[in-house]
């Protein structure tokens, strides 16, 4: 078995979480950008990122290859976190 390119990986999953961010700012703007609906909007982020990195293990075959699986997690939780940063200074 060889070893994955985790670069290639890496940008690809990059590109999925760009695709992530798109789809949640337009749920921001279509059910969030009111008052108060803030916090639920932090949940959806979390769950959307999530998501992400399932959809991203399932179709790449990843669930036996735990560094890959370690470096998309990170790469995920950095955009969440960047997500979360930057909608909490929108309020």
């Amino acid at each position: 078995m060889s070893t994955p390119d985790y670069t290639e990986l890496e940008s690809r999953f990059h590109c999925a979480c760009e695709d992530a961010i798109g789809e949640l700012s337009m749920q921001y703007k279509t059910h969030y950008h009111s008052a108060g609906k803030l916090e639920d909007f932090f949940g959806l982020i979390q769950t959307e990122f999530e998501r992400v990195v399932e959809i991203f293990t399932h179709k790449n075959n990843l669930a036996e290859d735990k560094e890959a699986q370690r470096r998309i997690n990170a790469i995920a939780k950095e955009y969440a976190k960047k997500c979360v940063d930057d909608y909490g200074k929108v309020n």
